[in-house]
This record gives structure tokens, sequence and C-alpha cells, in this order.
């Protein structure tokens, strides 16, 4: 017989899990918004919403639909090499699930797609999840080039911001100086080499390391792929439908239509670098991005906060929903047969 202690042992367990992974990013990301809002005339707030274009924010969705098409056909990319053949269509739809998914659950998206794809497919989840992960590598990569071409480009721009805001440069040498973050990192390392040293027979760690050798393994295979021209240019146009996606919006408002493309690639980047912190799609961290960006621009505050609730309304709340649940139907759907 169960023990009932072990039972409510797990059930503890499981609900302090669920409340990290579900609520806490989606109370703190609406927190965050409820603060950036609060500061800010509703009434006003609505004025400058109510005056945008909406015709060109409804124009901007089509290339977030396009990115995430490409990506689809990229991830087709990583799979083929691994000897498996998925079809475009249930890879883009469970792509556009999976963002939908992520609106509920932070992170929880990347882990229902490939279930759904291995469900669809027959490939094994291992597999998928292996090649997610090099997807995500490449974005990150990509992100990180994205975000120092735009510092390049704007590099004088920014040495005046840090010189008008000094307790900024000071905050930013005082963390680079200080020997806490240098000591975190080696005893990060340290702690690794260890578990992984004298705790090999761990049933975790054994799976960390079998996982770890079997996605080394099919980066291997992908790296003698002959379609790395393919792979390239599809993060080019992955990367260059989410700038116009976003991009394309400063023209649905008289404030920000005029900034240039230098801002809006600085934007950009900064939006896309606070996607890394785990929320609901970006709720509340994207905002905050957003707005710090155009008001280096001068935008003001008002304004910004107007831009950054009514682009993330249209685009990642009812866009990616709708999407989702198209994808989310269409694949049960077109695999409703599939056994």
């Amino acid at each position: 017989m169960e023990n009932p202690n072990k039972v409510t042992t797990l059930k503890k367990s499981s609900l302090l899990n669920k409340l990290i992974k579900v609520v806490l990013p989606l109370v703190l990301g609406i927190y965050i918004v409820y603060y950036l809002i609060n500061k800010i005339d509703i009434h006003e707030l609505w004025l400058v919403l109510k005056g945008a274009n909406w015709g060109i924010l409804i124009f901007s969705l089509l290339f977030g639909l396009l990115g995430n098409t490409i990506r689809a056909y990229r991830w087709a990319l990583f799979i083929r090499p691994l000897g498996y053949s998925p079809k475009l269509s249930n890879l883009s739809f469970a792509i556009y699930g999976g963002y939908a998914v992520n609106l509920a659950i932070p992170r929880a998206g990347e882990i229902w797609k490939c279930g759904m794809t291995a469900k669809v497919e027959k490939i094994p989840f291992t597999k998928l999840f292996g090649t997610m992960i090099l997807d995500r590598i490449f974005d990150m990569f990509t992100v990180v080039f994205i975000s120092i071409a735009a510092f390049i480009i704007n590099m004088q721009f920014f040495i005046s911001q840090l010189e008008q805001n000094k307790s900024t440069l000071d905050l930013i040498m005082m963390i680079l100086k200080s020997p806490i973050l240098y000591i975190a990192l080696v005893a990060a390392i340290i702690t690794t080499y260890i578990v992984f040293k004298f705790f090999k027979e761990n049933i975790i760690v054994v799976k960390v390391k079998n996982f770890i050798s079997g996605m080394l393994h099919d980066m291997k295979t992908i790296w003698h792929m002959k379609t790395k021209g393919r792979l390239l240019l599809s993060t080019i146009a992955i990367w260059g439908s989410y700038f116009l996606y976003f991009y394309i919006t400063f023209y649905a408002f008289n404030f920000t239509e005029n900034l240039g493309i230098t801002a809006g690639l600085i934007t950009f980047a900064l939006s896309s670098l606070s996607m890394i912190i785990p929320s609901n799609g970006g709720l509340g961290p994207w905002q905050i991005a957003v707005i710090a960006s155009l008001m280096l621009y001068g935008v003001s505050e008002l304004n910004a906060t107007a831009f950054a609730t009514g682009v993330f309304a249209i685009q990642s709340i009812i866009w990616t929903t709708l999407c989702g649940l198209f994808g989310i139907a269409a694949l049960a759907i077109k695999n409703r047969n599939n056994k």
C-alpha cells in the first residue's frame, strides 16, 4: 500500500512546481504591467491608442506569421539529417500552437510542440527536443549579433546617454568590478564538475549525461548536413520577418513614425533580449524593454507605454492566441486518424 505521507508530499511538490512555473510568472508579469500603466492616466492612454493607425498594426501581423512559418522550415532542416522527413504543415501548426501555450505557461510551448510533433510524425521526443535546443541556440546567437550590431551602429548615442546618466554607468561598472560576480561563476563551474564527477551514478545525472551525449551526436550529424546555406538563409529570413513584424508598427503612431530604422533596431534588439526572462509570452519584461528604448529616443512615458501596450496586446496576445488555436485545431483535425 502506498504511503499516504509520500502521496501528500508529492501532491504538495506538484502544487509548488505549478505555482512557481505558472502562477508566479503570470502574477509578476501582470504586476509589472499594472505598475507601468498605474503611473499613466488611462483615459489619455486610450486616446493615444485610439489615434493609432490600426490598419498598419493589422498589416504587421502577416510578418509574424511568415516568420513562424519559416521557423518551421528551419526546424525541418534540423530534423532531416537525423533520418526523418516531417511534414512542413505539421511543424508549422505545432509552432503556432507552441507560442499560444507559452502565453499560458512560460516555456511549456517548447515541450508541447515537441510532444505533439513526436506523436503525429512518429519521431522520438528526445531527438526533437535536441533539435529544438539547437534551434534556440541559433536564435540566441542571432539576437546577440543583432544587439551587438545595434550597439555598434549607435555607439555614440549610447556613450552620450551614459555620460548624461552617470548613476547608470556607475552601476554597470560596479557590477563588472564586483568579485561576487566572478566568484559565483567559478562556484557554478566547480559545483557542476563535482556533481558530474562524484555523483555519476545518480539517475538524474545519468539522464542528463545521456541526453547531452545524444544531442552532441545529433549536432555532429547536423554539422555535416548539406543544407547549411539554407539554414543560414532561413535564419536571416526568420529574424528579418520578426524585425518587420515589430518595426512596421512604428508607422502606426505619429510619435514613432519618424524615429528611423536605427531606433527600431535598438528597440527590437532590447525587446528580443527581454524574452530571455521566463514570462507569459514576454508579458512584463517586453513592455519594460520597449518603453525604456523609446524613452531613450525622446518619446514621452505616456506615448511609450501606449505603444508597448497596444503592440503587445494585438501581436502577442490576440494574434498569437488566434494563430495558436488555429494551429492546435489544424494539427488535431489533420492527424485525427493518426494512431
